[in-house]
């Protein structure tokens, strides 16, 4: 059970799609991909889970991006080689996010529809509205509030019928490079926080997850910082290209021995890319 926790918990960070995150991280998540050279034009993913003794079959996922760099789609095909899922952005002048379109197939229910639509201050440059609509429906609205100083205050997040239902506060720690998001009830009743790298270039690190980085800066290690005894961890291994990008990552589950040695190092996951520059 201990050796799926890592797994989860960040996969429960990670996922832009998270239900129990606030609206406002539909423009605080960065949905870019940065290359350490040349800007992406496409990406093509062959991603295959590795189980000893179990033949498994890739999946595979085609990005596209736009001259800012910034991914334009993301279509995820199933082992039969069909669509399973989509994603398409929209940007204002190339860079912020201004419409995202996610669509999935459910099995008997079919295709399923969420919409982000964000409305942006020109005066500020700072979003003003976000509405996310499920299956042609409004399903959340937040109305964001700016302060004196021309940042993100909190938002107000109304349900489909208008009513108030959530407050989103944001808290700014710039010398940790995060911002805060304490989500509230309408009641007033604490919800939770969520937390966010003020600037997405820099190093940023959730508080309960550890990591140590290679020397360019790509993840080498990750675990839960409160696990202190018989640490689970997962530990990546990369192969590059001529522009300094990973071309092949593997992923392995592993136990931190003492002195931070690995033990008992099992591979799990392996990506490979096509990458096509700008």
């Amino acid at each position: 059970m201990r050796k799926r926790t890592l797994l989860v918990f960040v996969a429960l960070f990670f996922s832009s799609a998270l239900m129990g995150q606030p609206l406002v991280s539909h423009f605080l998540e960065k949905p870019s991909e940065v290359s350490k050279g040349r800007p992406f034009k496409r990406i093509e993913e062959m991603s295959e889970v590795v189980i000893k003794g179990v033949s498994t079959i890739p999946h595979k996922v085609v990005k596209e991006f736009n001259a800012y760099g910034n991914i334009l789609s993301r279509i995820s095909y199933n082992s039969a080689g069909g669509i399973s899922n989509e994603t398409h952005w929209e940007y204002v002048d190339g860079i912020r996010l201004k419409r995202k379109n996610f669509r999935f197939f459910a099995n008997i229910l079919g295709w399923k529809s969420e919409v982000i639509h964000i409305d942006w201050d020109e005066e500020t440059k700072q979003p003003k509205k976000i509405r996310v609509v499920k299956n042609g429906k409004t399903w959340r609205t937040a109305i964001i509030q700016i302060d004196t100083l021309g940042k993100v205050e909190s938002a107000k997040v109304l349900d489909s019928q208008g009513g108030h239902v959530f407050n989103e506060n944001f808290i700014y720690l710039e010398s940790s490079n995060m911002i805060k998001v304490m989500v509230s009830r309408s009641s007033g009743a604490f919800y939770g926080s969520w937390s966010y790298p003020f600037d997405p270039s820099k190093e940023f690190e959730f508080e309960s997850v550890s990591r140590q980085y290679y020397p360019n800066g790509e993840v080498k290690l990750e675990f839960l910082s409160e696990d202190t005894k018989n640490k689970q961890a997962y530990y990546y291994e990369y192969k590059h290209d001529n522009q300094g990008n990973w071309i092949e990552k593997t992923t392995y589950q592993t136990k931190i021995g003492r002195k931070n040695k690995l033990r008992n190092k099992r591979m799990e996951h392996k990506v490979t890319r096509t990458i096509t520059y700008q």
